[in-house]
């Protein structure tokens, strides 16, 4: 394609100052040799024609991007007929519109800021004319290899980061977690797993990806011991390594309110190793702008997942309204959306980045990379100060306390043994009862495995009651049951003999507790009013909801 060079001297000087203005440059020359000279060579300042690109109106940076997509040119007719017309002027009319100023496209706003050219070509037997995008600018964008662009957003502004969400190492307490409610056949509902359903499926399958579940969701004993055992920064730099050569993670059809139909293929490990570039080059003590990045990527490589610029085989449909967004005026709604989940879900769940936000729940607007993040993108494990050496409080109820620095393999253990009851981001609650023990018992595991455990760890003032009560009930099994009842309160002893000798009455106790009250077999209220009606008693039902 032609050059800058080439491209500028086809204009006027009254052109080359109204790209100037457009860049926000103070032209010295009075010539118009000279002019070319000056401003061609400010605007291959990589730093001033990334800021020129994300200054541009978003229809602009669609326009810009579809031809970044087309390795940098395509028929001008076809460029035109989709993203608007570029009006002719003479030097008079020029002066007079200022179509700088006021353009009426994305092509009139891209011409007057000089970032396009046009030119005959015969690329196809015949003479054609082309829009392109000047050479220079194609090699400081790296348009031919958008996986290498090292792209620089802004810093983020104030309100861009008022609310810090630190990273941290917590999935991997979260994946002893989910191990163990998956040994046990626990529903996830009932463990101490955050609630969303995304980062659940993502748990799930980078676990997967490990082996440490097999194929048919069962933990694997010898590689759920390997990775309880390894330290919390080998742990995690075994996760995050993990999920960034997996091919079969696919974070596209992960992306929460979009649906994947169809046979099309696409490459995970795109998305992931752009960021990985770009991460592995900012300054890990700013905090970075995700609207200005994703500006950037959209106006300098916007097709870093789609090496062919294929924006409309990929069957994708929003969940919410069920259209498919095809083409490339979705490119936030899919390619930016993936950014915006790449950078706010694994790579922050993986510890790499720090997140902030504008206000609680709202969606990330920056990032900054964190301490573990600077050493995991290295593929070194990251120094932790949890050495894994805390204590477990067990209560007199059988509550036990389970602190994040209680050893995971400790954890792991007693989750096989006990019931979640409440949980933080710091410290888990379990609880011993009779289900948990005969969950566990289904398992092969005995109470008396559970004592043994309790009283070789470290424990924090176990009672001996507890003890005491695992050893009755691996003797005894049940010895008390708690359950609701339906009781009938008898003002006279006399009428019990009445009741018991009417069938249809007598069917509806389940056992006279004394002679003035009787249990209520459950289900049996409404057939009990209408039975002690039809013999002349009317009894007052003092239950909320009277069951069939």
């Amino acid at each position: 394609m032609p050059d800058l060079n080439q491209t500028l001297r086809s204009t006027d000087l009254d052109f080359l100052q109204r790209i100037a203005r457009t860049w926000k440059l103070d032209l010295a020359a009075k010539s118009f040799s000279a002019a070319v000279k000056e401003i061609a060579s400010l605007m291959q300042q990589e730093a001033l024609l990334q800021e020129t690109l994300e200054n541009l109106p978003a229809e602009a940076q669609t326009a810009w991007g579809s031809l970044l997509s087309h390795q940098g040119r395509e028929s001008w007719a076809i460029f035109t007929r989709e993203f608007g017309e570029l009006r002719t002027f003479g030097l008079a009319r020029r002066a007079r519109e200022n179509p700088d100023l006021k353009p009426v496209s994305p092509v009139e706003v891209l011409w007057y800021r000089g970032l396009i050219g046009r030119v005959f070509l015969n690329l196809s037997g015949e003479p054609q004319e082309y829009v392109y995008i000047p050479d220079e600018f194609l090699t400081l964008l790296h348009a031919g290899n958008p996986e290498a662009a090292l792209l620089s957003p802004r810093p983020a502004a104030e309100a861009e980061r008022k609310i810090q969400d630190l990273a941290t190492d917590a999935i991997l307490d979260d994946a002893t977690e989910l191990l163990a409610a998956l040994r046990m056949n626990r529903p996830l509902e009932n463990t101490h797993l955050p609630s969303s359903g995304t980062y659940r499926q993502f748990l799930f399958a980078i676990l997967s990806q490990t082996g440490l579940i097999a194929s048919g969701q069962l933990p694997e004993p010898n590689k759920v011991k390997e990775f309880l055992s390894a330290t919390r920064g080998e742990a995690l730099l075994t996760l995050f390594q993990t999920w960034l050569q997996s091919k079969l993670m696919n974070d596209l059809c992960m992306l929460p309110g979009l649906v994947c139909d169809g046979n099309w293929t696409n490459d995970p490990l795109l998305p992931r190793n752009l960021l990985m570039g770009i991460l592995t080059h900012l300054d890990p003590t700013i905090w970075w702008s995700i609207p200005s990045l994703l500006s950037q990527l959209k106006a300098q490589t916007p097709d870093f997942q789609r090496p062919a610029g294929d924006y409309d085989s990929w069957f994708i449909r929003d969940e919410k309204t069920q259209a498919h967004l095809r083409g490339f005026e979705n490119w936030e709604k899919v390619d930016g959306a993936l950014i915006r989940y790449l950078i706010g879900g694994p790579f922050h769940w993986l510890g790499v980045v720090d997140i902030a936000r504008a206000e609680k729940n709202s969606p990330p607007l920056s990032f900054r990379i964190s301490a573990s993040g600077r050493l995991l993108l290295k593929g070194q494990p990251p120094v932790s100060n949890d050495n894994e050496n805390g204590v477990v409080t067990v209560s007199s109820d059988g509550t036990l306390l389970v602190t994040r620095e209680v050893p995971r393999a400790l954890r792991y253990q007693l989750a096989r043994f006990c019931e979640p009851v409440t949980g933080s981001k710091s410290e888990n609650k379990y609880r011993i009862s009779t289900e948990s023990l005969r969950q566990a018992s289904d398992q092969g595991l005995r109470p008396t495995q559970l004592s043994q455990l309790l009283q070789q760890s470290k424990v924090k003032n176990l009672p001996q009651t507890i003890i005491d009560a695992l050893d009755r009930w691996e003797k005894y099994g049940v010895e008390l049951t708690v359950e609701p009842a339906l009781l009938l309160r008898l003002e006279k002893p006399d009428l019990l003999p009445i009741l018991q000798k009417t069938p249809r009455i007598a069917r509806c106790i389940a056992e006279v507790l004394s002679p003035k009250t009787v249990l209520v077999k459950p289900g049996s209220v409404e057939p009990l009013r209408q039975a002690l009606a039809e013999i002349g008693l009317l009894a007052e039902i003092k239950i909320d909801k009277v069951e069939k």
